[in-house]
């Protein structure tokens, strides 16, 4: 069996997992169904405002803002937390379905060459 030495930690079974499972549970967002703060479930993969991508570890509400509008933190991948305001639901969000080649390459790019030691 050949192994991509680049990605031999076995990051890249993860992420088809994860991607695999986006599809069979349709978690995808698309123009009618943005799926964002309450809605986000664990190992829903999403992507930020910055275009950055990883998958849901946590989301939980997080206090209020001034205007007494609920804060969401959004844990994901790679040590990333986000502060998802209610109303601003682009902040962090899944990937929508054409997404899903561009979040694999990063996906891999960012944790295929890690050392969990």
């Amino acid at each position: 069996m050949t192994q991509d030495k680049r990605h031999g930690n076995g990051a890249n079974l993860i992420i088809d997992a994860l991607l695999t499972r986006m599809s069979e549970l349709d978690r995808f967002s698309d123009d009618e169904c943005v799926i964002a703060e309450r809605a986000l479930l664990p190992l829903d993969v999403v992507v930020n405002d910055e275009g950055e991508f990883g998958f849901v570890i946590e989301a939980a509400e997080y206090g209020y803002d001034d205007n007494g509008n609920k804060r969401w933190s959004v844990d994901f991948a790679g040590g990333v937390l986000m502060l998802v305001y209610d109303g601003k639901n682009e902040a962090v969000r899944t990937i929508y379905e054409t997404e899903g080649a561009k979040a694999r390459a990063y996906l891999a790019k960012h944790l295929g060459d890690k050392k969990w030691f």
